[in-house]
């Protein structure tokens, strides 16, 4: 009876120590690495010599040893039986509960989308609201949030306020918030035409670091924002005059009366453009684009995106793809291959191991040695303009594009 109860005491006592150390720890290891090396030794230091002590014992010795055995037994097990389980079953505990990545919480708003289908604004903004409560700084909810007020309920004040108090938010990423700024900025433009303040948020974002990726898009947003002011202020109704045209519905889909454009005229109205928004990406792009394919006249075409490239703080694939127009250029009429081998070349020594350099790899390899005899472009005639359309020479270093104006 004695000896049960010995028992019994030992292997309760066993329990509340791994129950005790256990408990305080996550990974369910009752002591550290280089503690359980030390208990462990200790612990077989101990059954070896009781073993060996009570060696010819007899039925005593036995009992003692069992007393002796089984709490060490059970004190190793629970020491290394986790770690040993983690080893050799990992793989299979992992494909049976899903592996060990902690899930992170993350806001849902499928009820809210499904409310906004059915017409249901209102619930649709407290179910996205209760959301937002738990994550105060998700940017997809407040985007959300503000996109139902102002499409929905049309609420663009209230949509801005929304975005106004998101962009506030303390320990806000500045990515965020400059997402925040350019959608005030369209909602401005577009549903208030308040072009005034989506000019200050803009120059805001220039104000704060102009080298960021978020200055060059305010930086060409600004560029534009004036047109699109005159363009809004002008806009009136269209009204059709004549009914007996199929509109696009004929055998020639309505090309006929389309009525041309004027080159000269597009590219004066670009260098004006240009005199108040050098940077201005899109509209040096198109007065290249003029120069070369309605004049036929290589040199200007690759100065415009040459001042392009050389403005600094251009993002690198802006450059790539300009660099790649300028060798594209060289290859039409009045070009010649080795500017273009060059221009090419150049993208491989500004980003070498870059998948634009592998591109222009390619194109080099198909271009060829010798330089085809140069053939006069078939462009438009310009004739005599006195407005300055960039064809006339504005310094010495850009070519005269009428040789013949000299001998008058």
């Amino acid at each position: 009876m004695l000896i049960i109860l010995g028992c019994g005491l030992i292997f309760l006592a066993c329990g509340l120590l791994l129950m005790h150390r256990m408990g305080k720890r996550e990974d369910g290891q009752m002591f550290d690495s280089p503690a359980r090396w030390i208990i462990t030794v200790a612990l077989l230091s101990l059954l070896f010599g009781t073993m060996k002590g009570l060696q010819g014992g007899g039925a005593a010795g036995g009992v003692i040893g069992l007393l002796v055995v089984i709490p060490v037994g059970v004190i190793l097990a629970f020491m290394w039986l986790p770690s040993l389980v983690d080893t050799g079953l990992s793989g299979l505990m992992e494909s049976m509960t899903g592996g060990r990545e902690q899930i992170v919480p993350t806001p849902f708003y499928f009820r809210t989308q499904a409310l906004r289908k059915r017409g249901e604004f209102s619930a649709a903004l407290a179910e996205l609201d209760a959301e937002l409560v738990k994550f105060p700084q998700d940017q997809e909810g407040h985007l959300l949030k503000a996109e139902i007020l102002a499409d929905d309920q049309k609420e663009v004040t209230a949509a801005l306020a929304v975005l106004s108090q998101f962009e506030e938010l303390p320990g806000l990423d500045a990515g965020k918030r400059n997402v925040a700024r350019f959608r005030r900025v369209d909602l401005l433009q577009v549903r208030l035409s308040d072009f005034a303040a989506a000019e200050g948020i803009l120059n805001s974002i220039l104000s704060e670091d102009p080298t960021s990726s978020a200055a060059q898009v305010a930086r060409q947003r600004l560029a534009h924002a004036t047109s699109a002011a005159g363009t809004s202020a002008a806009r009136g109704k269209l009204i059709v005059t004549r009914h007996s045209e199929s509109l696009g519905l004929s055998h020639d889909l309505g090309a006929s009366r389309i009525l041309p454009e004027n080159p000269a005229a597009q590219a004066s109205e670009l260098l004006k453009h240009l005199e108040s928004h050098p940077g201005d990406w899109e509209a040096r792009e198109r007065l290249a684009t003029l120069y070369a394919d309605q004049f036929g006249h290589v040199p200007l075409a690759v100065a415009q995106l040459r001042e392009l490239i050389s403005q600094p703080h251009q993002p690198q694939k802006r450059v790539a793809g300009w660099l790649q127009r300028v060798a594209a250029i060289h290859l039409q009429p009045g070009g010649t291959h080795s500017e273009a081998r060059l221009a090419l070349e150049e993208i491989q020594d500004r980003f070498p191991n870059s998948v634009w350099s592998e591109q222009a790899a390619l194109k080099i390899a198909t271009l060829g040695n010798p330089d085809p005899v140069a053939i006069a472009p078939k462009g438009l005639k310009l004739g005599q303009y006195e407005q300055n359309i960039g064809l006339k020479r504005g310094s010495s270093q850009i070519p005269d594009p009428n040789p013949d104006s000299a001998k008058q």
